[in-house]
């Protein structure tokens, strides 16, 4: 499958942001406050963060390589990052882009 040029990119670039913003997230752990529930919050919106990163990194290396997959988890990982609201900026776009090259091929 064919993609826009800029979705791989776009993808990598928000798979950066939310490994920055993950790893942010995730040093407040050890704050005297986060116990409880908000231990757990911090816990789920860091990792998921990170995660959602991760996807996006192997989403942009599997476009730029061209695998038969690649359009599969560029799908999942622009929907994971669009659902940690930090990740949006690049996720919708990137979702937008697949789905159109989908339709177009």
């Amino acid at each position: 499958m064919r993609s826009p040029r800029w979705v791989w990119w776009t993808l990598l670039v928000g798979a950066v942001v939310l490994f920055v913003w993950g790893w942010y997230v995730l040093g407040f752990l050890t704050e005297p406050s986060a116990v409880g529930g908000v231990w757990a919050a911090l816990l789920l919106i860091g990792a998921g963060s990170i995660a959602a990163g991760l996807l996006g990194v192997i989403a942009a290396g599997a476009l730029v390589a061209r695998t038969q997959w690649a359009w599969r988890i560029a799908i999942v990982a622009s929907v994971f990052m669009s659902l940690t609201i930090v990740g949006a900026i690049a996720g919708v776009p990137a979702l937008v882009g697949v789905i159109a090259s989908r339709r177009l091929s």
